[in-house]
């Protein structure tokens, strides 16, 4: 089981009691926006997290003794090349967002990624308008690469545009 600890911060797997909250709080696609069969296969990811799964490391983000929200490392073999990762990050309570959490999620999962899962690079992508993740990003020694329009579908809209961000296992052991 992987398990990694920051100051404020730990990852670990979810626990069995905690995936239906987990499927809940998830907000990048609700839960309420899936078929079964989507909604299963998240369940199924959750019950699997703490570990890598082929394509995905999904850990639960805990703070304060608190399960605040999740993240993913992901690495599909068919969607990218070996050695790439992409994260995926949510806090699910505004209130646990711009307190360092997510900084030092983003830079615990990817220090593993580089030290242990092999990573050349690790990207992330985020809402052109989320301005506080895109900061993290930079922080942390993350390039921004530009811009993917038309990227995030929206139910209430035209799909978002998302920014892209990456670092270089150089770049990121030069820090």
């Amino acid at each position: 089981m992987i398990e990694l600890r920051g100051d404020r911060v730990l990852l670990r797997g979810f626990r069995p009691e905690e995936v239906p909250l987990a499927l809940q709080q998830m907000q990048t696609i609700p839960a309420t926006e899936m078929d079964e069969p989507a909604a299963a296969e998240r369940r199924e990811r959750l019950v699997r997290s703490g570990e890598r799964n082929g394509w995905e490391i999904m850990l639960a983000v805990e703070a304060e003794g608190r399960l605040v929200g999740d993240v993913q490392g992901r690495c599909p073999r068919f969607a990218m090349p070996p050695g790439v990762w992409e994260l995926g990050i949510e806090l699910w309570d505004a209130a646990d967002r711009g307190r360092g959490i997510g900084r030092e999620t983003v830079a615990l999962l990817s220090s593993y990624l580089f030290d242990s899962e092999g990573a050349i690079r690790v990207q992330a992508t985020t809402d052109v308008d989320n301005v506080s993740m895109r900061r993290v990003l930079e922080v942390l020694g993350f390039d921004f690469e530009g811009v993917l329009h038309g990227f995030m579908p929206d139910a209430a809209g035209p799909a978002r545009d998302y920014a892209m961000y990456g670092v270089t296992r150089g770049a990121w052991g030069a820090r």
